[in-house]
């Protein structure tokens, strides 16, 4: 009776915040290209080769991020970090993809194991999806309000905060800022892989797999409601790069596509995604526009040189 009692104050939550908040920052929607089963990149491969073959291009480098006044407040810098992203979506599995490139002077992952909400607090990436698009808040929550079975349901519950490393002692390197961790980052609702090599600068990727859900139930896939992604449709979604360059949780540096503070607990202060379809395979019926942006991502690397 307890479990259907939280049920029902979490769906009395949604329905008032996605009353009064049912938009995103800005007016610049961020097209998400769809990529068929036969297509699909290989996390584990240790090259983003199979994303530039299928992609029309990177989704978003370092210029497309704003920073944030947060530790030394790091601005926009190739020189002291650089890197780029990709993005896409796979209607059969209904998930999320991406992938980020970083080049940094100072390389930041003394990660041990064992606590992936520690995450956060080393060189990563931060990939927040709100699947339907309707904002509100969904972490930091006043344990004044609500007790902590209610806490730990509304954490993460309609939308949620994925973070990743590219390395990791016990090969786990992808978690969220929220309970259930035993299923919610491991297949088939999510996957990561990625290296790190050289030192100054570094070079780490992080490839990873996501599920959107409307309604994520720590207790399990059972008791959740995923994300219906369809071929046009628009999600929120927001990218966050934290940059370390002298110890594991004091930011040099931390960029967000939206330029806003507190996306680790609010949805409205995403960015808008369109959900494009391909016309192969297992895809939607609409092409993909062939048309590549200019490639400057091998003078930036040279840049470290």
């Amino acid at each position: 009776m307890r479990r259907f009692a939280i049920l029902a104050l979490a769906a009395t939550f949604i329905v008032g915040m996605t009353t009064a908040t049912s938009a995103h920052i800005g007016g610049l929607v961020f097209p998400i290209y769809e990529i068929p089963t036969g297509d699909l990149p290989d996390l584990r491969d240790g090259t983003l080769e199979d994303w530039e073959d299928v992609l029309p291009g990177t989704s978003l480098d370092h210029n497309s991020f704003l920073p944030l006044n947060v530790g030394d407040g790091a601005g926009i810098n190739p020189e002291d970090l650089a890197y780029r992203v990709f993005l896409t979506w796979h209607s059969a599995s209904q998930t999320l993809a991406a992938a980020i490139e970083r080049v940094d002077d100072v390389y930041i992952n003394t990660y041990e194991g064992g606590d992936l909400t520690g995450l956060w607090r080393f060189d990563s990436i931060e990939f927040m999806v709100d699947g339907d698009h309707t904002g509100g808040s969904y972490n930091g929550f006043s344990g004044d309000e609500y007790t902590a079975d209610e806490l730990k349901l509304l954490t993460n519950f309609q939308a949620q905060q994925y973070v990743a490393v590219a390395e990791s002692p016990d090969g786990r390197t992808l978690g969220y800022q929220g309970s259930g961790q035993g299923w919610v980052t491991l297949p088939p609702y999510a996957d990561a892989g990625g290296y790190a090599e050289g030192e100054s600068p570094n070079t780490s990727v992080i490839e990873l797999s996501v599920t959107a859900w409307d309604e994520l139930n720590w207790q399990g896939p059972e008791l959740s409601r995923r994300s219906n992604l369809v071929a046009g449709g628009a999600i929120g979604f927001q990218f966050s790069i934290p940059d370390f360059d002298t110890e594991a949780g004091a930011y040099h540096g931390f960029h967000t596509l939206s330029g806003q503070p507190n996306t680790w607990r609010l949805a409205e202060n995403f960015v808008d995604g369109e959900l494009v379809p391909c016309d192969t395979g297992d895809c939607g019926s609409a092409a993909i526009p062939t048309a590549v942006a200019e490639d400057s991502w091998g003078r930036i690397k040279a840049t470290f040189r």
